[in-house]
């Protein structure tokens, strides 16, 4: 006889495979869902009929049958609750609410003074956007399922969740604690590489490739790794460090306190560099590294040869570190996203796939395709709500809705 706790944990996991289903692949008749969760007819009904009373899915739609009455579709509800994103980035800090079907119902976005990195401003920003995007998208508080947060640098959960950004003088410096507190709500934090990982791979250029590295290029750089499906962590969640691997014996210094990374030369801040070695050139004061960029892009689209030669080598060094990463994990997409990466990405992929195949080992670039990222801007801010998301359906009581959901008559939104 099957125990009575084996027997509430099956029922658990085939609710939570419902939802996955519904959440990431989008409405579905009951055949289907049968079909692919290999739940039996009776199951899955008893299954349904209790997401359905808690609010959780919804009835509405109909698909065509063959031979028989059209089947009702069920989906995820996109009322049940609200999902909020927030990317920590080195020149900004951008928030953005959702709902259930992924619909931007408000964000804020504030441009920092890159010095100021200490946690209280952070924290500051993020409960006063918070209350702004509460206000403005007229939900309740306790509708908000949970705020994921994408940082830069490495986060540990082990116990407690610190983060570890040397760049920021975060070591091992205790955020999601203060930031619950702050705000009154669950929260997840993980690397902003990762959360930017994860959207692509549930909802932009890496949907349905199980092999995947998305790459985020800014005034740092960092990656993210999907194999077999899985987002790699590694042994401590500090998988996806990319930026930091080594390009050249006694480089050039990095900030990070090591030389030779490929952050120092292929980040916006490698990039202005390299255009300052080539040319002598001198910046105008203050001026930020978005409008550098800017003006490069520009003198490179007028042939310029010191901007030419800038992006032709940044392209280069670019190809070197893919390659290593290709001939180490062999996935079968690499997305190119993050701010300067999709200001540049279209006038250097060209270079920067032709380079990576010529240092990769052949049978690893057989099926390669190289492409941008296309969720955007916005695709830190998405993927920092998919850790929320991801974390429901994983079963975390944490990130469900901790009050009832008000019976109504749902309909397919």
């Amino acid at each position: 006889m099957r125990s009575p706790q084996r027997t509430v944990d099956l029922r658990h996991q085939n609710r939570l495979a419902v939802m996955r289903l519904l959440f990431l692949e989008g409405p579905m008749s009951r055949l289907e869902l049968s079909q692919r969760t290999t739940l039996s007819p009776g199951t899955l009904t008893h299954v349904t009929s209790e997401l359905l009373q808690e609010g959780i899915i919804v009835e509405g739609g109909q698909v065509e049958s063959v031979g028989g009455r059209p089947r009702e579709l069920l989906a995820a509800n996109p009322q049940y609750g609200c999902l909020v994103g927030v990317d920590l980035g080195e020149t900004h800090v951008q928030l953005e609410l959702f709902d259930l079907a992924w619909r931007k119902l408000a964000s804020v976005r504030t441009i920092i003074d890159p010095q100021a990195k200490a946690p209280d401003r952070y924290l500051d920003l993020i409960s006063s956007g918070l209350d702004g995007m509460i206000e403005s998208a007229g939900v309740n508080r306790e509708d908000i399922l949970g705020v994921g947060v994408g940082v830069p640098g490495v986060v540990e959960h082990n116990g407690q969740v610190r983060v570890s950004a040397p760049m920021w003088r975060w070591h091992s410096t205790e955020f999601l604690a203060p930031l619950e507190a702050r705000i009154g709500l669950p929260v997840y934090i993980d690397n902003g590489a990762k959360a930017m990982t994860l959207a692509e791979s549930w909802f932009g250029a890496g949907r349905g490739v199980k092999d995947i590295a998305v790459i985020l290029i800014g005034t740092g750089i960092g990656a993210g790794v999907i194999t077999g499906g899985t987002l790699y962590r590694g042994s401590s969640n500090s998988a996806g460090e990319w930026g930091h691997t080594k390009i050249a014996l006694d480089g050039r210094p990095c900030r990070c306190g090591s030389c030779g990374c490929l952050e120092a030369y292929a980040s916006a801040t490698g990039i202005i560099t390299t255009l300052i070695e080539t040319s002598g050139a001198t910046l105008p004061e203050g001026q930020n590294q978005l409008d550098t960029l800017k003006d490069i892009l520009a003198a490179y689209q007028q042939r310029e040869p010191a901007a030419v030669q800038t992006l032709q080598q940044t392209a280069h060094y670019l190809g070197v570190g893919l390659a290593n990463l290709v001939n180490s994990f062999n996935p079968e997409k690499i997305i190119i996203g993050g701010w300067a990466g999709l200001l540049l990405g279209e006038s250097v992929l060209e270079d920067v796939t032709r380079y990576t195949r010529q240092y990769s080992l052949p049978p690893s670039v057989e099926h390669l395709s190289i492409g941008l990222c296309q969720l955007g801007e916005d695709a830190i801010c998405t993927g920092a709500g998919c850790l929320v998301l991801q974390e429901i359906l994983n079963g975390n009581l944490k990130f469900m809705r901790r009050t009832p959901y008000p019976a109504k008559d749902a309909a397919l939104l």
